[in-house]
């Protein structure tokens, strides 16, 4: 993603992020790895009725303000390449638990898209005892039907089953 895209997407979203949301893990000054999360908004917009009118959006900002939102939903999750596999996503989420969710800031996290083709994201939330509510499938049309396709979880060995 170009730098400009990145920018624009954040600053779009501002209005709604909650600071307390984004987790950034830096070693020597350098950004290792990031978990960042948005409230639930559509725990506000059932209020609003779907119109965003002036008085749809006062009604927005007063449970913003309140804070109505008691799910947080996480978007982007990352871990530079050369921390991978050294227990820094657990570290994220276990931080986010301790300092969102036990200080009741949030009740709930819903960690959004983590495909069967991401088997350390799915022992991640094994190890959590996430409770898994919703399962999502990606799929793929191979253009070249000669070319054997095998996916991921069936590839390695002790991956997901």
């Amino acid at each position: 993603m170009e730098l400009s895209t990145a920018l624009k997407i954040v600053k779009a979203m501002k209005p709604v992020m909650d600071p307390r949301l984004l987790i950034f893990i830096r070693y020597k000054g350098r950004p290792v790895a990031m978990y960042i999360s948005l409230p639930e908004l559509n725990e506000i917009f059932k209020y609003v009725n779907g119109n965003l009118n002036w008085l749809g959006k006062l009604k927005f900002l007063y449970h913003k303000w309140r804070g109505t939102v008691q799910t947080m939903t996480g978007i982007v999750f990352g871990v530079a390449k050369e921390w991978q596999g050294k227990g820094i996503e657990g570290a994220l989420i276990v931080y986010a638990e301790k300092n969102i969710v036990e200080k009741k800031l949030y009740k709930d996290t819903i960690l959004t898209w983590i495909g069967d083709f991401n088997p350390r994201m799915v022992k991640v939330c094994q190890n959590l005892d996430a409770e898994n509510y919703r399962t999502l499938a990606t799929y793929r049309y191979l253009f070249d039907r000669s070319i054997p396709f095998e996916p991921t979880r069936r590839r390695k060995e002790g991956a997901i089953e």
